[in-house]
């Protein structure tokens, strides 16, 4: 599917929304274990996931701990660089071969303020996003990490074939070991 026809059947978006968008980006092909975003720069775009599979993940004393990870339809961004134009605190890799709509931010806000139909659609994917992020942190807070794998494994059935297990249990917040036993059970 290409990126025309996944704006129009993902996002409901205008034909000529569309085409503002298309030509004020680029598609991007990048393969496995390729950096999108690097934890300290400050980045200057956004992307969206058309193919393939990202996690995005920091450094915590020498370690790194995986915290989210996004699939087709999902927004790449810092969220530090967009909102605040400073360096991220995240990196962003990939999982998978991924192909990656680009847009560099500058661009994006000019799209925004010529469109209030794209403004309402980046608006929209902004709250989803937010939605999420405040679902993972109150799901991290109450529900046990066997609760948090079975959800995870329902939302997304082909995770086990797309991500290691060790990128599984990081995100989990606990070791493989814990995370092996949780899938005997």
């Amino acid at each position: 599917m290409g990126l025309t026809d996944f704006l129009s059947l993902q996002y409901g978006l205008s034909d000529q929304a569309i085409d503002k968008l298309v030509k004020s980006g680029r598609v991007v092909s990048l393969g496995p274990h390729s950096n999108i975003i690097q934890e300290g720069k400050t980045e200057r775009s956004s992307y969206l996931i058309i193919n393939g599979c990202v996690k995005a993940h920091l450094n915590h004393d020498g370690k790194e701990v995986t915290f989210w990870f996004g699939f087709e339809g999902d927004l790449l961004f810092s969220y530090n660089s967009k909102i605040l134009n400073s360096p991220g605190y995240e990196s962003i890799t990939t999982l998978e071969k991924c192909q990656l709509w680009e847009i560099k931010n500058e661009k994006l806000d000019q799209c925004c303020q010529e469109s209030l139909e794209i403004a309402n659609w980046w608006r929209k994917l902004i709250e989803l996003e937010l939605l999420k992020t405040e679902r993972r942190l109150i799901d991290r807070q109450i529900k046990t990490a066997t609760q948090r794998y079975h959800e995870l494994v329902c939302e997304h059935p082909q995770i086990l074939q797309r991500i290691s297990l060790g990128h599984i249990a990081s995100y989990l917040g606990i070791s493989q070991v814990s995370l092996s036993r949780i899938r005997r059970k």
